[in-house]
């Protein structure tokens, strides 16, 4: 169900709960401090999404760049012509892990790590650096692999790093509570007020669930990333 109809179905419930509840007439500051305390918790829920979503582009964007500069560097020692082979196979190596993200999903990351552990183990099977020049681009691009794999390793806690399911356990129950509160303090001129207030906790509640879980709202255009990487390298040729 798209957001815009469970959000519609959760107004349409929100009235025939207020207008078929009876008006019992209790304590409205008590009410509005619950409510208040369920939007705002909420909203640091929603605040901690956005930055983690955030933080996960950015160490997705970290590897991308080590990815780029270990092929440029790879392509620089391959003009020598003993190197020539190796760079063909790292070509092919890149490739083949850039292009697992074009056919599963980002929920699926894990599977891509023996698509990094080859591409990062082809790179020591280079031999024969022979002048100080290549030396020095090995080193350069041994750097760089070492800090995509930290990335990587990034990456997957952060798509990991949504809330546990105690504390959604804990969230529901404060979003119920404020619902409860709501009908509770309303008085017979009040039904409108508590069904709009119990459809704000819960859009709320919803917005933040959504924010969390990153496979909705990230997933595909993480994996569209990697994948858009073949063609920013231009690797249209094989060697």
């Amino acid at each position: 169900m798209s957001m815009t109809k469970r959000l519609l179905t959760l107004f349409v419930a929100s009235c025939v709960l207020a207008f078929l509840a009876p008006v019992q007439a209790g304590s409205a500051p008590l009410a509005a401090a619950v409510i208040l305390a369920a939007v705002f918790t909420l909203g640091l829920v929603v605040r901690r999404a956005w930055r983690r979503r955030d933080d996960l582009r950015s160490s997705v964007a970290v590897e991308l760049n080590k990815i780029r500069r270990i092929y440029h560097l790879g392509r620089n020692l391959g003009t020598e012509t003993h190197h020539r082979q190796w760079f063909t196979e790292l070509h092919g190596s890149v490739y083949a892990y850039l292009s697992e993200f074009d056919k599963k999903p980002f929920s699926r990351f894990r599977e891509t790590d023996a698509g990094f552990r080859k591409l990062s183990y082809h790179l020591y099977q280079v031999s024969g650096l022979e002048t100080e020049k290549e030396r020095a681009l090995y080193r350069e691009l041994l750097g760089a692999a070492g800090a995509a794999a930290e990335a990587r390793q990034r990456t997957w806690e952060l798509w990991n790093g949504g809330l546990p399911s105690g504390a959604w356990t804990a969230l529901t129950v404060l979003a119920l509570a404020s619902g409860a509160a709501a009908l509770g303090a309303m008085g017979p001129s009040d039904r409108w007020t508590a069904a709009f207030a119990i459809t704000a906790v819960g859009t709320c509640f919803f917005l933040a669930r959504e924010a969390d879980d990153l496979r909705h709202s990230a997933g595909e255009e993480l994996a569209k990333s990697y994948a858009e990487n073949v063609a920013r390298l231009e690797m249209r040729r094989e060697a």
